[in-house]
């Protein structure tokens, strides 16, 4: 049994469909469908019941999904961890940031690190939460700065900060300082942010607004954080930000009272709790003591 065959088990039930599974694991679908036939042989049991128009899971199929799926786990952790030796090895760390954490922790941390530790490596790199999730599990980054607290035993989360979301629009679209409720707010073009660029701000506001129920003409997407400023200093509609945004938007923007109460965003640094990268160490005891003070 090789991890590809687990790969391809998971993939399947993931996806419910042996086709679909293929084009995720960008291979055929006989290909895909003679491996799960030659794992099924080596397990010796049917893993999944054919004979219905939807792909499912057999009894067996489902005491079988959870060990493999902590074999994948494994294994990622296994890669994971011959990684770091190699980056501490070469006196390196790998950062993930966010632009709230370009801007309101960096700057505290990096230059003290640089004295600390003269002749290390940074690489800094600006993800999505999403992918910087992902890279610090296959061990690509050592630290991240995202609005997810990682749910696993491996890792570590610090809560570095809170930060309010204002309602916010050009002075041309709500010239007067009176109150809005949601009914008034839906009803107005809304700048918002594509939930695969940040999905834990896209949920708070989806709460807010259901924003899928929104007619079409409505909506103006952005996939980063310059194009929402340009878009609000434009004048194109109504949006919600996180408070750090403020200082960028123009003069002509203001910040719209609500009658109804606005959500909170965190920030999250997360890490491995027994790497040994000295660098990682360094940071985070920074980013403890900056924590306890604030």
């Amino acid at each position: 049994m090789e991890l590809r065959h687990l790969r391809y088990f998971v993939s399947v039930v993931q996806q419910g469909s042996f086709t679909k599974a293929a084009e995720k694991m960008f291979t055929a679908q006989p290909s895909l469908s003679q491996q799960i036939k030659d794992l099924e042989e080596e397990v010796g049991v049917l893993l999944f019941d054919r004979s219905a128009k939807k792909i499912r899971l057999t009894d067996e199929g489902e005491a079988f999904l959870p060990y493999a799926q902590h074999a994948l786990e494994n294994a990622q952790l296994a890669i994971a961890a011959a990684r770091q030796v190699a980056y501490n090895k070469n006196n390196q760390i790998y950062i993930g940031f966010l632009n709230v954490a370009e801007l309101k922790v960096m700057p505290l941390i990096l230059d003290k690190l640089k004295q600390q530790i003269p002749d290390l490596h940074i690489h800094v790199q600006s993800l999505t939460c999403l992918e910087q999730i992902q890279r610090l599990k296959n061990a690509e980054l050592d630290l991240t700065f995202t609005r997810y607290a990682v749910q696993h035993d491996d890792y570590e989360n610090l809560c570095l900060l809170t930060e309010k979301i204002y309602v916010v629009a050009a002075e041309k679209l709500h010239p007067s300082k009176h109150q809005i409720n949601r009914e008034y707010l839906r009803k107005q073009n809304i700048i918002m942010c594509e939930q695969s660029a940040s999905p834990v701000f896209y949920e708070k506001i989806n709460q807010q607004l259901q924003l899928k129920h929104l007619p079409h003409h409505q909506m103006h997407w952005v996939t980063n954080v310059l194009q929402h400023i340009n878009m609000i200093n434009m004048g194109l509609g109504f949006t919600f930000v996180p408070e750090y945004l403020l200082k960028f938007l123009s003069d002509h923007v203001q910040v719209i009272a609500t009658d109804f109460e606005l959500p909170t965003l965190q920030l999250y640094a997360s890490f491995r709790k027994n790497s040994k990268n000295a660098a990682l160490q360094f940071i985070t005891q920074e980013l403890k003591i900056q924590t306890q003070l604030s």
